[in-house]
């Protein structure tokens, strides 16, 4: 058997003072399988896949969004996103 290893950040270290991205992430109904996983890991293109379908007329979640879309886009591509933490 072979241990595997990756290298990942937590959404909510992604998310931090964008709560309001956080929740509009959350209500468009993203296509992962969220539940009692301990981790459910994305990569940092399908993330910007899910935020750049996220659309806000509010001017402050539309700057959350666009400020996680630049840290997103700024992470190395072997980096996954940890969802659940």
């Amino acid at each position: 058997m072979e241990i595997k290893t990756c290298s990942f950040i937590e959404a909510s270290d992604l998310f931090i003072g964008c709560p309001d991205a956080w929740q509009l992430l959350l209500d468009s109904d993203p296509p992962v399988t969220w539940g009692d996983a301990n981790r459910t890991m994305i990569s940092t293109d399908f993330m910007t896949f899910m935020l750049e379908d996220c659309f806000s007329d509010d001017n402050q979640i539309a700057r959350q969004i666009e400020l996680v879309l630049n840290k997103v886009k700024n992470l190395d591509f072997a980096i996954y996103i940890d969802l659940e933490n």
